[in-house]
Formats: C-alpha cells, sequence, structure tokens
C-alpha cells in the first residue's frame, strides 16, 4: 500500500468509529473493533520509517489522516496520534532492536522526565511513575522519561541541554493504575502508570533532544517533541472540523429562541460562522505549510541554526492551530443552545474533547514566544 492511499482508508473507517464511539466513550478507551479496524488498515504504522516496515508519510500525509479518524471522534484521534507517534520513535532507537516496537499493534506513554534513568556499563537502569499513557490498552509498548544520572550524580549540560533520556519498554512489564475519570476525551485510556526497575538496552533508548535519527529521512530529523507534535495538531483540527458540521445539523433542523428567527436565517450567526471557517481553514495551511517547509529544509542540509529556527515555528504554530480551533469548537457548542446540554450530543462531546486536549504542554502559548525572540535579539530557550 502506498501514502496516497492512507486517507481513503482512514476515511473508509469513519463509519465504523463513529458506531463505536459511545461504547469507546463509556469503556474509556479504544473498542476492539476499532482497534482490529485500524490494524487491519495498517494506519499505526503511518509514522514508522520505512526501513522499518513502515510508511513513513509526508507531513500533509499525517495531518490529513490524523484530522480524518479525529473527526469520526475525538478520543479514537487523540489516542492514535499519541500511539503513532511512540512507534515513530523507533527512527531513534537500534534499528535492530526497534523492529518489534516498529511491528507491534502500536505504542504508548508519557516522555516527561518523570522517572529515573541510570546509566550502565549495558544500558540503563530505570524507573518511574507516569501518567496519560494515551492509548496504552491496546500498546504492546509503552514509554517513559527521566533524567539521566550517572554514578549516581546528574551530569552537566551539553549544549545548554540537560541530559533527559527516554525509554521503551515492553506493557506487560508496567504496572497500569487504571484511574481515567476526566470531563473529556475519557475514551483515550490516558491511564498512570508506574516503570517498575528494570534495565533496559542502550539501543532502546534515547535523547529526548535527539536530531539525528538511526533510521528513517528528514521527518525525524524534527526531533522527538515537535514531531509529536503533528498528528496532535491534526487532532485539534479534525475536532474543530466535527464541531461545525455538528451545529450545522443543529440550525437546518430549526434551531431558534422565542420570539426570533431561525438561527440558520440570522446575519450574525452567518458572518460568525463564515469566520470561524475560514480561520480553521487558514490555520489548516499554516499546519501543512510549517511541518512541510522545516521537513523539507532539513532534507536540503540547510544550516542547524536555520532548522531549529522552522523547528520552533512548528511549535508555534500547533499553539495556534489549536487556538483557532478551540474557538471554533467554543463559537459551534455555544449557538447550540440546550441541543448541546442534552446527552447524547457529539456536539457537545466535541466541546468537552477540545477543552481537555487543547490543554496539552505542547499546545502551551510559551511557543509563540520562543519563535520571535530571534527576530528581537534574544537567545531562544534550547528546549
Amino acid at each position: 500500500m502506498t501514502a496516497s492511499a492512507l486517507l481513503p482508508r482512514a476515511r473508509g473507517l469513519r463509519e465504523r468509529i463513529e458506531a463505536e464511539a459511545d461504547q469507546v466513550e463509556a469503556s474509556l478507551g479504544m473498542t476492539p473493533p476499532v482497534v482490529d479496524a485500524l490494524v487491519e488498515s495498517g494506519l499505526f504504522r503511518l509514522l514508522v520509517p520505512e526501513s522499518l516496515g513502515g510508511f513513513e508519510a509526508d507531513p500533509s500525509t499525517i495531518l490529513d489522516v490524523c484530522e480524518e479518524l479525529s473527526y469520526a471522534d475525538g478520543s479514537v484521534g487523540w489516542a492514535f496520534a499519541q500511539n503513532t507517534t511512540v512507534l515513530a520513535y523507533s527512527a531513534y532507537l537500534d534499528p535492530e532492536l526497534a523492529l518489534p516496537l516498529a511491528r507491534s499493534r502500536a505504542g504508548a506513554g508519557q516522555f516527561a522526565p518523570l522517572g529515573v534513568v541510570h546509566k550502565e556499563r549495558d544500558g540503563f537502569r530505570v524507573s518511574g511513575r507516569f501518567q496519560f499513557g494515551s492509548g496504552c490498552g491496546h500498546a504492546d509498548f509503552m514509554g517513559g522519561a527521566g533524567m539521566e544520572m550517572h554514578d549516581g550524580e546528574m551530569p552537566g549540560f551539553v549544549d545548554g541541554l540537560p541530559l533527559i533520556r527516554a525509554f521503551i519498554v515492553p506493557a506487560d512489564r508496567v504496572a497500569f493504575k487504571g484511574n481515567w475519570d476526566v470531563m473529556g476525551l475519557s475514551g483515550t485510556g490516558s491511564f498512570d502508570y508506574e516503570v517498575p526497575e528494570q534495565t533496559v538496552p542502550a539501543g532502546m533508548t534515547f535523547s529526548i533532544f535527539e536530531m539525528q535519527p538511526r533510521s528513517g529521512g528528514a521527518l525525524y530529523g524534527l526531533g522527538p517533541v515537535p514531531l509529536g507534535t503533528i498528528s496532535s495538531v491534526a487532532w485539534a483540527l479534525g475536532v474543530a472540523e466535527r464541531a461545525l458540521s455538528e451545529i450545522v445539523e443543529i440550525v437546518k433542523a430549526g434551531r431558534t429562541r422565542m420570539g426570533s428567527a431561525a438561527l440558520r436565517d440570522q446575519q450574525v450567526f452567518q458572518r460568525d460562522f463564515g469566520a470561524h471557517q475560514m480561520a480553521l481553514k487558514a490555520a489548516r495551511l499554516v499546519a501543512h505549510e510549517s511541518y512541510g517547509s522545516t521537513v523539507d529544509a532539513i532534507a536540503r542540509g540547510e544550516a542547524k541554526q536555520a532548522c531549529m529556527e522552522r523547528v520552533r515555528e512548528t511549535r508555534a504554530a500547533a499553539s495556534h492551530v489549536t487556538r483557532v480551533a478551540k474557538a471554533a469548537v467554543t463559537f459551534a457548542y455555544e449557538a447550540s443552545g440546550s441541543h448541546g446540554l442534552r446527552n447524547p450530543s457529539l456536539l457537545q462531546r466535541c466541546f468537552r474533547d477540545m477543552y481537555v486536549g487543547a490543554s496539552h504542554l505542547v499546545f502551551d502559548e510559551r511557543n509563540y514566544v520562543e519563535t520571535v525572540k530571534t527576530r528581537l535579539g534574544l537567545e531562544p530557550l534550547p528546549f
């Protein structure tokens, strides 16, 4: 299957995902029919390096596929985004050791430095307690990260960066807490989990600031953190587009208030709807251009500083796109009146999902700050 077939495959799963959406939310994770459909489609391998058996899709294909799945259901889209990101990290591992991960059903994990990673002769002794293991219910591997320790002490920074080492372990060597109970994205199964102390081969670890992949091409030159934002940005676009579609159906069905014209016929509503529709379209173009041009620059071998400036712009794009998407969802929900209050309501689910997902650290508004520092004659933070 070629990369051009991936988006049609994602679209072909919409009906099945929508049929399972209520059960996904009730069971706090993807249901077996959804997982099986994604496995059979091959879409979990969207970001896996081609040399490891994946599609190594270009940024626009990644954005399109993840947006489509997120349109079908926000929880499925979010969990899928995190699953594909963890499988993408096979690019930073020893290629031979990475094969089981690259060929697995899915991976999950949190890569904030909440654990401890002790350097040993043949690898690293790792442990830690982590949160937000989105998509862990069907994952074969789990990841984590921690501050690297050498002989019980933290080494000095390298190029202004701390040594934060990520690691991947089999899911059966992880203890899951089963404590996901939240307002939105309920069906992502983002449970807390604990990695008991264990030794991991060096080849199954990587620096969270790694810029030189061991497999694959320019896509992985983004580095683990920016690489992980592509799918999440697409999630925001998909949920927002679904919210606008839902409000269209509500107003076409005759949404009104006593003594006023039908909402569909009110010029203020039409104007606001048009503004959000165009803002979302523009944000989508920003996402495609920002990630696409950055990967192209890496492929051309542009200077490191120029590439880093572009990478920072992808982070700002992530914040911008999500803010635009959140505004569109809020508009649609507020315009729905009591339709959005009553269960079941797909629009209400979009609203709840957006307000949970948009609070993720990768969308932090500090991203705007870092992307303008060079222009202002200031030194951007190295991370």
